[in-house]
């Protein structure tokens, strides 16, 4: 009866120091979801501006027109479903429905033309639920700032007063 209770101890323990996954982001509760509504983001590429998006993060807008990809991202920084690619200038609508179908955690932000230059930026969960609650309309800057060696991505997001990377 011993090496019973002594198995079960060692499978709790085992289980209690174990790594926690982290939770997928819930967007439940948005006003899109409550409401029934489309769950989208529009992504605004405003890379070659050179000011006017800033306001509320670290950075300074510095014009660098670049493309720029949006993913979502699973715990493990897998992407969840299909990336956005945006060309300087324009914009794309991700739907955010679909990747809370995949689980994802994160939204991630970097730059496909001049990756060794600029560094990524990301938007949390919580990024997401307000921008969700808000508007759903999010523009994405080139910046410099400090603390941020050489250039950075930025957002500023109408909806929900969200802003990365912060303060």
């Amino acid at each position: 009866m011993k090496p019973i209770i002594i198995s079960a101890g060692l499978a709790l323990i085992s289980s209690a120091i174990a790594p926690v996954a982290l939770a997928a982001c819930d967007i439940s509760q948005t006003k899109c979801m409550v409401n029934n509504g489309k769950c989208n983001i529009k992504f605004k590429n405003q890379t070659a501006e050179s000011g006017g998006s800033s306001g509320g993060t670290s950075l300074e807008q510095a014009s660098l027109a670049q493309t720029i990809q949006i993913k979502a991202r699973k715990a493990n920084g897998n992407k969840a479903g299909n990336k956005l690619v945006i060309n300087s200038g324009a914009n794309s609508t991700m739907n955010i429905e679909n990747k809370a179908d995949k689980d994802f955690q994160d939204i991630r932000i970097s730059s496909q033309t001049a990756s060794e230059a600029v560094s990524d930026t990301n938007m949390t969960c919580a990024d997401v639920q307000a921008v969700l609650n808000g508007n759903g309309t999010c523009k994405i800057f080139n910046g410099t700032g400090s603390g941020f060696p050489g250039y950075r991505l930025g957002f500023s997001c109408d909806g929900g007063n969200v802003s990365g990377p912060p303060k």
